[in-house]
């Protein structure tokens, strides 16, 4: 990836080393990501592009995503548009090396863009107005979506050629939709009231890339009036309707620190890739709890498992949960779950373990770590714990955002206070990675 801070020395560079490149061709498209944003919503002084995921920035990612458009397409290059006082991008590893994985589509990085989106596009489109025809393509993608998926690129070629007034990605609205009224009260987290339910069928969640044709986006994003949050929206200003095209849930728009987290397993390719470095944050951690409650049934990974006795226990007794959490805290080196929960904290009597294991959760997201793996074993002579291990490992895989989830039960041969009957133990080993940087 190169990164020039104006046309001319991009357009110099580019027909010494790419002479062909810029020249007018039917069958060529062109790629250009918008990445001049500060992210205000993001709240960090580092933008949201530059932060890493598995030692990539999201921005590598955006850009590596749209390299993987079906060969088809014929993508001549991708112009990454990016603020003019961007410092950040010397940093790239991408920048650094000369390469993007195993691409040999050049990225040009320029520092043009504008204070809006629509003035981000235009300055792409500018920088192409000797090289691209009116009928040529013109693949849009966001600098914060680095999930889309090659499958979701295939979709959006296949129909957008087809298309006169060009293709998205976007996605069915699942959830019921409100229209409000105004907030009426200071009442704290109030936001307003409900004035009527919309109905969802007609509503779609818009993603990127989108793909028009480069004549129909100069002439949309030359109009004085609009600031288009996306490309479709200054395309249907003409009076166009693009198509719509299935998205994917992945293909989220990093805005808000906690998309991080959301997105933070990426691809199977991606947990292949994860150096040691990665992987260094390991915990374990252990829990018993004797018999001798009142209830007939005990707490196993959030789950009630019917017993002849209940545990005595401060909170719920749950010891798979304590010794999970224990090992999630001794990976981020936070102490222990002792000094989280105390059993002298009347607030703390009875309560569900799955508050302590959120609560774990939401702290270390916080610090940048998520749950990377976790395998833990009950050690029990009763109750029977394998009829209800699939409903534990779904709990726990909900709770801790994290997909690799290995419940194991044993005994102990009638040994010990277990074999006793005594009491249940749990033994637990989680790993830890970093999110971002």
């Amino acid at each position: 990836m190169h990164i020039f801070n104006d046309f001319e020395n991009a357009k110099k560079f580019i027909n010494q080393k790419f002479p062909s490149l810029l020249r007018r061709n039917q069958s060529k498209t062109w790629g250009i990501i918008p990445a001049a944003g500060f992210g205000r919503r993001f709240a960090d002084k580092t933008p949201k592009q530059y932060h890493k995921i598995h030692g990539l920035t999201v921005l590598e990612r955006s850009i590596s995503a749209l390299l993987s458009v079906p060969i088809e397409a014929n993508l001549a290059c991708v112009i990454v548009v990016l603020a003019v006082t961007d410092e950040f991008c010397r940093d790239l590893d991408y920048v650094l090396s000369g390469n993007i994985g195993k691409s040999t589509i050049p990225v040009f990085g320029i520092r043009c863009g504008g204070d809006t989106r629509k003035l981000s596009v235009r300055a792409g489109l500018d920088f192409l107005k000797d090289s691209a025809l009116d009928s040529n393509w013109v693949l849009v993608h966001d600098g914060a979506r680095p999930f889309v998926s090659k499958a979701a690129l295939a979709r959006l070629w296949k129909v957008g050629i087809c298309e006169n007034d060009g293709a998205i990605l976007a996605l069915p609205v699942s959830d019921t939709l409100k229209t409000k009224n105004e907030e009426r009260s200071n009442v704290k987290n109030l936001c307003g009231y409900v004035k009527e339910t919309v109905r969802r069928e007609k509503y779609w969640l818009a993603q990127t890339p989108q793909m028009f044709k480069y004549g129909d986006l100069c002439l949309a994003t030359n109009k004085e009036n609009g600031n288009f949050t996306d490309e479709s929206s200054a395309i249907e200003s003409l009076g166009k309707e693009p198509a719509l095209v299935m998205g994917e849930k992945k293909n989220i728009k990093i805005t808000v620190k906690e998309d991080l987290f959301a997105g933070s397993y990426g691809t199977s390719d991606d947990k292949k890739k994860m150096s040691d470095r990665d992987m260094l944050l390991i915990g374990q951690g252990f829990d018993v709890h004797r018999f001798g409650g009142i209830d007939n049934f005990v707490m196993i990974g959030g789950v009630k498992v019917p017993n002849l006795v209940g545990l005595e226990a401060h909170s719920d007794g749950d010891v798979l949960l304590h010794a999970i959490c224990d090992g999630i805290i001794g990976a981020a080196g936070l102490g222990d779950i002792g000094d989280w929960f105390s059993d002298k904290d009347p607030s703390n009597r009875g309560l569900n373990s799955r508050v302590f294991l959120k609560k774990i959760i939401s702290t270390i997201n916080k610090k940048s770590l998520f749950v990377y793996q976790i395998d833990a074993t009950v050690i029990c002579e009763v109750p029977k714990i394998s009829p209800y291990k699939n409903q534990i490992e779904k709990l726990i895989r909900n709770d801790t955002n994290c997909s690799l989830v290995n419940i194991k039960a044993s005994t102990t041969e009638r040994l010990g206070f277990t074999g006793r009957k005594e009491g249940i133990a749990a033994l637990s080993v989680v790993s830890l990675c970093r999110v971002y940087e």
